[in-house]
């Protein structure tokens, strides 16, 4: 029995030393590009959390999600919510590949100051000249925002 404990014991202590060592990151909700100098690093960072449907060149983005991200998380993932707001500078080119399945729609009004918030620290890499075009997605609360010929989308992803 008393060797039955001793190796329980040396396993518990075992996994927890795994789970906190000093260079493993800890367990964060958020996620904000202003913490990033590199634009690789933002670029790496927002690929491995959104669905990319083509390469960028430029990212800025707040993510929230309750569960973690997917290189913090050391215990299995609990109930879903998560608030995902991103801006990426593509090739224009690929704009319809980012809004197929998606309606194109005209709002009276939309909400465009977490846009603004998400790009406050580096304005000059996200100025636009073309005109908005609004999308969502039915069934889903997801808002995005297209700068065609600028090559820009701001988009929205909401899950509570």
């Amino acid at each position: 029995m008393k060797k039955s404990a001793f190796l329980l014991l040396l396993i518990t202590l075992g996994l927890s030393s795994c789970f906190n060592s000093s260079n493993s990151k800890p367990n964060s909700n958020k996620l904000d590009s202003d913490d990033y100098d590199s634009k690789v690093e933002r670029i790496a960072i927002l690929k491995n959390e959104i669905k990319s449907f083509s390469d960028f060149e430029n990212a800025a983005f707040e993510l929230f999600n309750i569960n973690g991200f997917s290189n913090s998380r050391t215990t299995l993932p609990g109930a879903s919510s998560w608030d995902y707001k991103f801006a990426i500078k593509i090739d224009p080119l690929d704009i319809n590949k980012w809004t197929d399945g998606m309606i194109k729609t005209i709002p009276e009004y939309y909400d465009n100051q977490w846009m603004k918030d998400i790009i406050k620290k580096r304005k000059i890499e996200w100025q636009t000249k073309s005109d908005p075009e609004i999308y969502t997605r039915q069934g889903d609360n997801v808002i995005m925002v297209v700068y065609r010929t600028d090559g820009i989308i701001f988009k929205r992803i909401i899950n509570l």
